[in-house]
């Protein structure tokens, strides 16, 4: 991974090196700095990416695909230090307000490509009475912006006394919130609201971090050891804390798209050649905490392994510490989970309009952002799921159809038409109605099918036209076309009055693909398959239209195999990779605003998707693409 090193002096100006923390002379200033101004400290802030830290628990081992994602999400546009000051980190209030700004945008190196650490110090203008704590808020417009050395804007609001708890509360009572809180636009660059990265003391992945539920920390504790009398000893002395941040947004794209239709088939006039129509997030979340909330409980240490025993997958706490922690050997690891404002209730969301929002890219270079989204167990359910919606053309011939339950099988309308001729053929009003008065073989081709819609989606028969040539002299309607619909009455002593409704049920399910393009939504998993396993051969009893307690067991095993199943957590990067279809998707949008369904189904899949999750963080899923 590329490391770039910057040094600046946040009150006198900026000095360019290569230092680090860990090839600096060891002076040590008196670790008493209590009541005492002018102190110097160094601040080693760490962009989000780490060499050796991934950010599952499970794949930290160096085997899993590491990739920096795009410069501009690296690009600093204004940087602020916050300094607490209290006697823990929650009852820390803020004390001391530093604006880094100037030492990002002079530097030389294009600011975009600063991926890793800058290391920074700074001066002490306010005399600690308790522990002193940093926060980094990198390109905070609009969400927490510096104002003077003792205040900052917190959502526009001037304030010199918040806590760490006030900056999460932010925006929780929003209901409209959007990606654009946390991404903004400067003469057509973007840049990403950051802020510290919650750290567990205790290690996770193959240990259960038994007490990590209280070992959570924000905020980056300044090591009193590191606290010099001048600027020179800063500059050479180790780093009095170490602060990691994190972009406030999740980030989705989609990989590859090979979409494999040898499990499809198709009649004659349909051909199938499958590709990417397009695809975009919808159901995304309208509300965030402006800083990252973890929620408080004993779920910390829970691990799953399906139905077997729980082995080696403390999934919540990463297993691997971070480079530096707080300037001392303490070891510091990354925490994979978090809590959103409607996390334990009911969500507000935003739906796409797929035709408006779609983009058709795929790869690294054309992702799309959204807010975090996650929830307990009992709201892991469809209504409450981000999604992707992807859309794919099956034919290079246009307009298809599906008919009945079968959903691997393309139509042309002319095999439709036949259908409802065989179905009337079939009914014993119009067979001994055609018997004595029609007039040669009635085909598909012959008759004109009026349906209940003229677009794409499931359609009935309103009407059927049978053409003046197939009707005999005999018959009252004959010298021109005759067309049945639902009030249609007696016709040469045969009462049709019933047989558009009688079609219908018997062709049970009929529908039109505009364009040939068939929709797919994938739900976002954050754990997944490999930590929170789901076996639909352990449910074979349950409904289809199965309830969470059906489909998640309400007993001991719910959080510890399925908490953090399905869900997204910022600065996590979840890449889509779509591979071959199985069955026809939907021809509209899947409407998901009342639908509260559980996240897994027993139903078969539609398509194959894998959702990897790398080191932005990036999260592999293999899906079966399903409507």
């Amino acid at each position: 991974m590329k490391k770039l090193s910057f040094l600046a002096l946040a009150a006198v100006g900026l000095l360019f090196g290569a230092c680090s923390s860990s090839d600096v002379s060891d002076e040590v200033n008196n670790p008493d700095f209590k009541g005492k101004t002018g102190g110097y400290f160094k601040i080693n802030l760490n962009l989000p990416t780490a060499p050796v830290v991934s950010t599952r628990a499970w794949a930290e081992d160096g085997t899993n695909i590491l990739n920096d994602g795009l410069a501009v999400e690296y690009g600093v546009n204004t940087c602020v230090l916050l300094l607490f000051d209290g006697a823990s980190e929650t009852t820390a209030t803020l004390t001391q307000a530093i604006d880094l700004t100037t030492g990002f945008n002079n530097v030389a190196d294009d600011p975009n490509h600063i991926t890793t650490n800058k290391e920074v110090v700074a001066k002490l203008n306010n005399a600690p009475t308790g522990n002193l704590y940093a926060m980094a808020v990198i390109n905070g417009k609009n969400n927490i912006e510096f104002e003077s050395a003792t205040s900052i804007k917190l959502r526009g609001t001037s304030t010199s006394t918040c806590t760490i708890g006030d900056l999460q509360a932010a925006l929780a009572t929003s209901s409209d919130v959007d990606v654009n809180d946390f991404i903004y636009d400067v003469s057509g660059t973007k840049y990403f609201f950051m802020t510290n990265a919650v750290l567990s003391l205790e290690k996770g992945g193959t240990v259960a971090p038994a007490t990590a539920a209280g070992n959570q920390h924000i905020l980056a504790p300044v090591n009193a050891e590191f606290i010099y009398d001048t600027e020179a000893a800063a500059v050479a002395g180790k780093a009095a804390t170490d602060i990691y941040v994190e972009r406030g947004v999740a980030k989705v794209t989609i990989g590859s798209a090979t979409l494999g239709t040898t499990a499809l088939t198709a009649k004659t006039g349909v051909t199938i050649a499958a590709t990417l129509d397009g695809w975009c997030l919808d159901n995304t979340n309208t509300q965030s905490y402006v800083v990252r909330q973890v929620p408080t409980g004993t779920f910390w240490n829970l691990c799953s392994n399906g139905t077997a025993a729980a082995t080696d997958k403390y999934r919540f706490v990463g297993a691997n510490a971070v480079d530096a922690f707080y300037g001392t050997t303490a070891s510091g690891y990354r925490t994979y989970w978090a809590k959103d404002p409607n996390y334990n209730t009911a969500g507000t969301f935003s739906s796409a309009n797929y035709a408006t929002k779609k983009i058709t890219g795929t790869g690294d270079n054309n992702p799309l952002y959204c807010l975090e989204n996650t929830f307990d167990v009992e709201h892991q359910i469809f209504k409450e799921t981000t999604r992707a919606i992807i859309g794919v053309t099956l034919t290079s011939t246009g307009t298809f159809y599906i008919m009945g339950a079968d959903r691997k099988t393309l139509y042309p309308e002319s095999d439709v038409k036949n259908k409802i001729v065989e179905s009337m053929m079939s009914t014993t009003a119009f067979s001994s109605w055609y018997s004595t008065n029609g007039v040669g073989t009635l085909s598909g081709s012959g008759v004109t099918v009026a349906w209940s819609s003229t677009g794409a989606g499931k359609i009935t028969v309103t009407g059927v036209t049978i053409p003046d040539a197939n009707i005999g002299t005999t018959s009252s309607v004959d010298g021109a076309d005759w067309t049945i619909t639902s009030s249609t009455g007696s016709v040469d002593g045969v009462d049709f009055s019933s047989l558009i409704s009688t079609l219908n049920d018997m062709l049970a399910n009929v529908e039109r693909f505009e364009n040939g393009v068939a929709y797919y939504s994938i739900r976002i998993k954050h754990f997944g398959d490999d930590l929170t396993p789901w076996n639909t051969d352990e449910f074979s009893t349950a409904p289809k239209e199965a309830t969470i307690d059906d489909i998640y067991p309400n007993d001991t095993r719910r959080d510890a195999n399925y908490l953090g199943r399905y869900g997204m957590v910022r600065n996590n990067w979840y890449d889509l990779q779509i591979g071959d279809i199985l069955k026809v998707g939907a021809s509209t949008i899947p409407d998901i605003t009342t639908n509260t369904h559980p996240d897994d189904e027993l139903e078969d899949l539609y398509i194959k998707a894998r959702i990897n999750i790398l080191s932005w963080a990036r999260r592999p899923q293999a899906w079966n693409l399903k409507n």
